[in-house]
């Protein structure tokens, strides 16, 4: 990908949308000046790459050197920085690198398109607190994801899943089945039916 479409991108509301949820799931208090656990650093000439431990849901300790909005491994960052030419740690660079690992991922035209749930299945690779991902991390429930994108995801989930829309349909159903309107209707024509009206007729 060019820069000019990571710039193009960027302009579309929902591109805006999605960058706003994966800073919200990363939980970065200080924006594009957060280290990882919530330290803030200022100076964004460059990726602050301090490595700090943290433990895994497993128990194990590991090391990263997630920085940013978007919390970009040092690594990461320097790649990007190399292909895109961004001389610096700024918000806008920082933007246009979370869309560039959102297309890496073949999530960009699902998120420009608004296809959250798709989109977030992708990216769940690249950012560990998102509800797809497989990393031993911390992630948010789907949930949160709804909450913050005004969407109902988990249920669309569900919807592909015999298990539950059937049986939330059925119960629906109930209410109205067979056994119990069609023997209050027949007990109307027994009471009714036989004994009265044709006798009415006659008369």
């Amino acid at each position: 990908m060019k820069l000019s479409q990571l710039q193009q991108a960027y302009a579309n509301p929902n591109m805006r949308k999605f960058l706003d949820l994966i800073a919200q799931a990363e939980g970065v208090k200080h924006g594009y000046n957060t280290m990882f656990g919530n330290e803030r650093f200022g100076n964004l000439s460059a990726h602050p790459n301090v490595r700090k431990a943290f433990k895994q849901t497993d128990g194990q300790t590991n090391y990263t050197t997630a920085a940013g909005r978007y919390q970009f491994l040092n690594s990461t960052w320097n790649n990007l920085a190399k292909r895109y030419g961004f001389r610096d740690f700024s918000p806008q660079a920082q933007d246009l690198g979370a869309i560039a690992l959102i297309a890496g991922r073949g999530a960009l035209d699902d998120v420009l398109k608004g296809n959250w749930q798709a989109a977030i299945q992708k990216t769940g690779k690249e950012w560990a607190s998102l509800p797809s991902s497989t990393y031993k991390q911390g992630k948010r429930s789907w949930d949160f994801v709804n909450k913050h994108l005004g969407s109902n995801i988990q249920q669309q989930q569900q919807g592909y899943q015999p298990e539950f829309v059937p049986q939330n349909m059925m119960q629906r159903k109930q209410s109205y089945t067979p056994e119990f309107v069609p023997k209050e209707m027949l007990a109307q024509q027994q009471s009714y039916q036989p004994e009265y009206v044709p006798q009415h007729l006659l008369g």
